[in-house]
């Protein structure tokens, strides 16, 4: 059963991170400073530069005595050399791959895959969001990533524990909460915010993330703002976006130019016709690769996460996904989103009608293979 809360936290400060270089200097900052636990979950490790720097402190830790566990996603992290692995094991950390590419799995069809970007550090902080670890991630990318310090990083801690079990992984002491620990300077114990996360995967829950993307932009009010690497909606989530816009709500999305990924690149466009009919509007980011999974929507929330719009996202991977409930977080993400669109062309109809027969051939062909993207 999918360990994820449907409460709101009350307690927490929250903290935008909004490039490669002050992402991973965050992360690497909190690192250091663990005391007893590191719990890091992640889609992809790359054995480069920056992943070496974050195993390297992971090591250094493991060897102070803190305990550290890793999960990292077999195809996810498929490059990842047995000696970067070997190197955390000898430390002491305690590493888990999740869901090996064995025969065995490939032939019982089994296609979950943790996509998760998750650290928990001492049951106090925690980080969240779009960016993987690795040298591309720190000028190639325009990603968003989310530091939370407060209740919510218990729940963080209870997403993980689940994934560790999955993963194989035994003897979990779940940290109780960081008051009874650590002694928490007075900036930490403020914290306000009230901020849900919510875990997605297989189970009763595996629609978590969908379910409140839809919730959310069915009571918007006068506007939501979205930004997605990969936009392949299913229905319900389209019929949401539509009534919204008809009830006059801003409705704007923002999705990238060019995709690590041609086919889910080539299913996004096909939607673009449609959206703009039913009075999306959609812009298209002509910089770097934009990769963050965000929303706004009115000044109420603020979303922040691992999600994509598709159905592998969904429906079918492993996801976390943070919904701040702070007005001034959300003017904070909408400030990005509109330095985001001086980087964007807007799609309109027009121009649309004056794409070359290739490229609506790409994007037929996209639409078809949609459903399994």
């Amino acid at each position: 059963m999918q360990n994820t809360s449907q409460e709101i936290t009350a307690n927490n400060n929250v903290r935008l991170l909004l490039d490669g270089h002050e992402t991973f200097s965050a992360i690497k900052k909190a690192l250091k400073h663990a005391q007893s636990s590191i719990n890091l979950e992640y889609f992809l490790i790359s054995d480069d530069n920056t992943g070496n720097a974050i195993r390297n402190i992971l090591a250094e830790r493991s060897r102070a005595g803190v305990r550290v566990r890793v999960i990292f996603d077999a195809a996810g992290s498929w490059a990842l050399g047995r000696s970067f692995v070997d190197e955390l094991r000898d430390s002491g950390a305690e590493i888990r791959r999740f869901m090996p590419l064995t025969l065995r799995n490939m032939f019982a069809g089994i296609i979950h895959r943790d996509h998760r970007k998750l650290i928990t550090i001492d049951g106090k902080t925690g980080l969240l969001g779009g960016f993987n670890i690795g040298d591309v991630y720190l000028t190639q990318w325009r990603d968003t990533h989310l530091m939370i310090q407060g209740d919510a990083v218990n729940v963080l801690d209870g997403i993980f524990a689940d994934m560790w079990q999955r993963s194989g992984g035994k003897g979990f002491a779940r940290e109780s909460s960081a008051r009874e620990r650590l002694e928490l300077s007075a900036a930490e114990e403020v914290g306000d915010i009230p901020v849900k996360i919510l875990a997605s995967g297989t189970g009763k829950d595996f629609r978590a993330i969908a379910d409140e993307y839809i919730r959310i932009i069915l009571e918007s009010r006068n506007r939501v703002w979205i930004t997605t690497p990969y936009l392949v909606p299913d229905r319900t989530f389209l019929e949401a976006v539509y009534s919204a816009a008809e009830r006059g709500v801003d409705v704007r999305i923002i999705i990238p130019s060019e995709s690590n990924h041609t086919l889910a690149s080539w299913a996004s466009q096909s939607y673009i016709d449609e959206l703009i009919r039913n009075g999306v509007r959609v812009f298209v980011y002509r910089d770097r690769f934009i990769h963050a999974k965000t929303m706004i929507a009115d000044s109420r929330v603020a979303s922040v996460g691992t999600a994509n719009i598709d159905a592998l996202s969904f429906r079918i991977n492993y996801e976390v996904q943070a919904f701040v409930y702070s007005s001034d977080v959300v003017k904070e993400l909408e400030d990005v989103f509109l330095t985001d669109l001086e980087h964007c062309t807007e799609v309109t109809a027009e121009n649309r009608k004056a794409r070359p027969f290739i490229q609506r051939l790409k994007e037929r062909t996209g639409r078809l293979i949609s459903p399994i993207l």
